[in-house]
């Protein structure tokens, strides 16, 4: 389990542990959000599935502190980078759809 750097857009920065072993877990509870909150579709192109409801995972905190961080630093943090990205993309989603 290493340690990984979350910088966020404030400048401030937190350290997390995800154990390897709950990364394929993390991956999938973040692709539930991702449907949840799916990008707008292309210009031309007509929405045709509602969106599905949030869903509720139990890594719902770590998601969101994923979504908000700017950079993320650390050893072997490729797939976690992955997994930030899609993140990334549902939290800016649901904001714009909650604004």
């Amino acid at each position: 389990m290493d340690i990984i750097k979350l910088t966020f857009a404030d400048g401030s920065t937190r350290g997390i542990k995800i154990a390897h072993d709950y990364q394929l877990q993390l991956f999938m509870d973040a692709c539930e959000w991702a449907r949840a909150y799916p990008p707008p579709a292309p210009e031309g192109m007509v929405d045709v599935d509602p969106p599905l409801p949030e869903p509720k995972t139990p890594s719902d905190r770590l998601i969101a502190l994923l979504g908000q961080a700017v950079e993320i630093d650390g050893e072997h943090v490729r797939f976690i980078q992955t997994i930030a990205s899609i993140c990334r993309q549902a939290v800016e989603t649901k904001g714009r759809n909650d604004a």
